[in-house]
């Protein structure tokens, strides 16, 4: 590896360690040793779950067999905004080449013989639970309902 990709690889280390510190959704320790276990086990068998294939149509993007198996081949941390994501390589139609895709490792189903699944699946169970209690709090001080006023002295 040349210089200048070893500089970018510390670079993305680097910012990944700063969202984790600043992390309120994710547990800093167990996403960063997930993270390093995930890297040393790719890559993994998955399959987008309804959430990944919501979220490629929202974008414009339809996967030309949703069945089809995929293949996880690196990850990186994005903060309470992505958590963790996954880099995919998948085919997107019959007329197109292989695209890369980009999705939360929450939207995948992994396969349940990867040595790791287990504990993905605990991940994405805690930051999904982790994601909706900071949603709720979002919500209900929007719509908290303001208390009427009476007027003075009553």
């Amino acid at each position: 590896m040349d210089e200048t990709a070893i500089e970018k690889i510390n670079e993305i280390k680097d910012q990944t360690e700063q969202l984790l510190r600043k992390s309120t959704i994710d547990d800093p320790v167990e996403t960063r040793q997930l993270l390093q276990n995930i890297e040393a086990n790719l890559p993994i068998a998955v399959r987008l779950n309804e959430h990944g294939l919501n979220s490629l149509r929202e974008q414009g993007k339809y996967i030309n067999n949703n069945d089809d198996v995929l293949q996880v081949d690196s990850v990186l941390y994005m903060g309470d905004m992505g958590g963790i994501l996954c880099a995919i390589e998948c085919q997107m139609d019959a007329d197109s080449g292989k695209e890369l895709l980009m999705t939360s490792i929450t939207h995948l189903k992994i396969d349940p013989s990867h040595p790791l699944a287990e504990q993905i699946k605990r991940y994405q169970k805690k930051r999904m639970a982790s994601m909706a209690i900071a949603d709720i709090g979002k919500r209900r001080s929007k719509f908290k309902p303001q208390k009427k006023k009476r007027g003075f002295g009553r």
